[in-house]
C-alpha cells in the first residue's frame, strides 16, 4: 500500500514577522493547513533554554496549547538556524555548546508533541574538511553528539529522529553514498541502546541537489533516485521548486517553474517509499522582516499547495476530512 501522505507547511516564511501563536492562525486561515513543521527562533532558543528552562517551557507550552485550540498539529520541528552544525567544530567546548542547542530544539519538540525533530548532521568549515584526518576524527565527534540526541529526544518523548539531506559535502549527506554511511552510524548506535534512543530516519530535500562539482553522479541530484535508495527511511520530504542548479528556492506556480514537478514527486512516493506514512512540508520562505515579501511568500504558499494538492488528486489520493491526511485509492488509472 502506498504511503499517507501529511501534506503541509514549514513555518519558516513566518520568521521574525509573525510571532508563533500568529504563524499557527497564518496556516490554518489563510492556507488552509492543518499540519506544520515548526522552526526554533533565535530569539528565544538555547541561551532561555539553559538560563530560565521555566519559562522556556511555560512560552512553548502556551503555543502547544494554541495549536490545539485552533485544531493544527505541530508534527515536526526542525531546525533553523546554524549552531548544531557546529557539532563538527575541531574546539570540544564549541561542539558542546552546539550540543546544547540541539538539547534545546528537542526539549522544544517535546513540549509541542511533535512526533520528529530533525536538523542538518553538521557544516564543516573547508579547513577541517579538506584535511581527511581531521576530516575523519571530527565527523566521529559529530556522530557521538548525534548519539547523545537520539538519548536526548527519547526521553522527550518524540517517535524518531530524522537527518535532513545536505546540498554539500561539506554537510555529509548530500550524497547518496555518505547519507548511508551516516544513517548507518546512527542506526548502530539506536540498536546498541534501543531501549534509550529513539530510531533515526531522512528528511529528503528537493532544493538541496549537491553540485556536480562536488559529486558526478546525476543521482545525487535525483530525487526518484533518493527515494530508491532510502525506501524505508524518508519519512519526511522538504518540498519546493528549483533551478536546475539547486541555488533557488522557488514556489510552485507557473510564473517560476523550475525543475520539480509535484506530480512525479508524488508518483515517486508512491511508487518507491514503503514508510506507512510521509510528512511532506512545502519549505517556501519569504522575504524575512519585511511584509511585502512575507505576503508575497503567503501567495506563493496557497498557489504550492494547490498544486501540490492538484497533483495528489491526480496520483489516486484523497483527503480524508477527518485528519487532513492523504490517502491512496486504487483505481483502474492509478492502480
Amino acid at each position: 500500500m502506498p504511503p499517507r501522505i501529511i501534506l503541509g507547511v514549514n513555518l519558516t516564511f513566518a520568521k521574525f514577522v509573525y510571532g508563533r501563536k500568529r504563524a499557527l492562525d497564518v496556516a490554518r486561515d489563510d492556507l488552509d493547513t492543518a499540519h506544520v513543521e515548526m522552526v526554533p527562533d533565535i530569539e528565544f532558543g538555547p541561551a532561555l533554554f539553559l538560563e530560565d528552562p521555566e519559562t522556556f517551557r511555560r512560552i512553548h507550552g502556551e503555543v502547544a496549547a494554541h495549536a490545539r485550540a485552533i485544531g493544527v498539529s505541530i508534527d515536526t520541528v526542525l531546525t533553523f538556524y546554524r549552531d548544531p552544525g557546529a557539532i563538527a567544530h575541531p574546539e570540544p567546548a564549541v561542539r558542546r555548546a552546539a550540543w546544547r542547542a540541539m538539547e534545546s530544539i528537542s526539549a522544544m519538540a517535546g513540549i509541542y508533541g511533535a512526533r520528529y525533530v530533525s536538523a542538518a548532521f553538521g557544516t564543516m568549515h573547508r579547513e577541517d574538511h579538506d584535511d581527511p584526518r581531521r576530516r575523519e576524527a571530527l565527523w566521529s565527534e559529530a556522530t557521538a553528539i548525534w548519539g547523545e540526541w537520539l538519548e536526548r529526544a527519547r526521553a522527550d518523548g518524540l517517535d524518531r529522529v530524522l537527518v535532513e539531506t545536505g546540498a554539500a559535502l561539506r554537510e555529509e549527506c548530500a550524497t547518496i553514498a555518505q547519507t548511508r554511511a551516516v544513517l548507518a552510524r546512527l542506526a548502530d548506535h539506536h540498536a546498541r541502546h534501543p531501549d534509550r534512543t529513539c530510531p533515526v530516519g531522512l528528511v529528503y530535500d528537493t532544493g538541496h541537489g549537491v553540485s556536480r562539482d562536488e559529486s558526478a553522479d546525476d543521482r545525487d541530484r535525483d530525487f526518484l533516485a533518493w527515494f530508491r535508495a532510502f525506501p524505508d527511511d524518508i519519512r519526511e520530504i522538504h518540498l519546493k521548486d528549483t533551478d536546475p542548479e539547486f541555488l533557488e528556492t522557488r514556489p510552485f506556480t507557473p510564473a517560476s517553474r523550475g525543475i520539480i514537478d509535484p506530480c512525479r514527486v508524488v508518483r515517486g512516493i508512491r511508487a518507491a517509499l514503503r514508510v506507512p506514512e510521509v510528512y511532506v512540508m512545502l519549505e517556501i520562505p519569504g522575504k524575512r522582516g519585511r511584509e511585502i515579501g512575507e505576503r508575497r511568500a503567503i501567495e506563493d504558499l496557497r498557489s504550492s499547495i494547490a498544486a501540490v494538492r492538484e497533483a495528489l488528486r491526480a496520483e489516486g489520493y484523497r483527503e480524508d476530512p477527518r485528519d487532513r491526511t492523504w490517502v491512496f485509492e486504487e483505481s483502474p488509472l492509478t492502480g
